[in-house]
């Protein structure tokens, strides 16, 4: 594979993830940038070369974590875990690491039902770093989103 097609299926990823409420949250020298949504949002051959499952009852969970100082480094390489939880269940995630070039990113596929309202708990360590990072956001999945 070329070096231009990794660059390009990693491009439409994260585009993907940006036209889908993108959101991030700083925490003193870096910024994560973080986005959940349905997986039928994803081209079919993005979808197909991270091996994600394109359905309208599965969502992508993205995280990147960039140095504030140079953002246009790319996702800095950290270690990550974390849970969701629904009203009744707590579910850990499993995070899959993604290296393109420089640009280090995870991201996670799970199933929802319409409705459902995910409560995220994340915990980021970049690289380099002994101060863990504590993510907590909540996404609401809407019928037909």
């Amino acid at each position: 594979m070329s070096v231009v097609k990794p660059l390009w299926v990693a491009a439409m990823l994260w585009l993907a993830a940006i036209a889908h409420a993108d959101t991030s949250q700083v925490f003193g020298d870096y910024e994560v940038h973080y986005s959940v949504f349905p997986t039928a949002f994803l081209q079919p051959e993005v979808a197909q070369a991270y091996g994600v499952v394109r359905a309208d009852d599965r969502a992508l969970l993205t995280i990147a974590v960039t140095d504030r100082e140079n953002p246009l480094a790319g996702g800095l390489p950290a270690s990550i875990s974390g849970t969701r939880t629904d009203l009744i269940q707590r579910h850990e995630i499993a995070f899959k690491p993604i290296q393109e070039q420089t640009a280090h990113y995870f991201i996670s596929e799970f199933r929802f039902n319409s409705n459902e309202r995910w409560i995220f708990d994340i915990r980021i360590t970049p690289e380099g770093s002994n101060r863990p990072l504590s993510l907590r956001f909540e996404k609401r999945f809407e019928p037909a989103e």
